[in-house]
């Protein structure tokens, strides 16, 4: 895979995380839960990501460009089930891990990859 896309894909994923610390917290726990909006699934990295509306101001053309660019597939719906090592909390999205693909995640390597470049809370499934 070319590191051009790859670069693209940690880009706008790195723009859906907002590093600043909410000063009020009771205000950010007040606030509805994001709805779903998205998801993109690259199966030749092993990976799906699930926007919700925060990611989504962003723009959808910035997203869904971002996710065709990756050879990934964009869908009005969640990711599948099916083989999931675990998740990647962000604001704004879930990135969702599988097995295989040409980054062939286990669950070590998906958690590593969800703290380190995504800054996230990794679930194990």
């Amino acid at each position: 895979m070319p590191w051009s896309r790859l670069a693209l894909l940690a880009s706008l994923s790195l723009l859906a995380c907002d590093t600043q610390k909410p000063a009020d917290v009771t205000a950010v726990l007040a606030r509805p839960p994001a709805s779903f909006k998205a998801s993109c699934t690259t199966a030749s990295l092993g990976v799906c990501t699930e926007y919700t509306d925060d990611a989504f101001g962003l723009g959808e053309s910035l997203l869904k460009t971002g996710c065709l660019e990756t050879r990934g597939a964009w869908s009005p719906a969640r990711c599948p089930r099916e083989g999931r090592l675990g998740t990647c909390a962000t604001r704004g999205s879930r990135r969702v891990y599988y097995p295989g693909g040409d980054l062939d995640f286990t669950s070590t390597t998906a958690a590593r990859d969800c703290v380190e470049l995504y800054q996230g809370a990794f679930s194990a499934l």
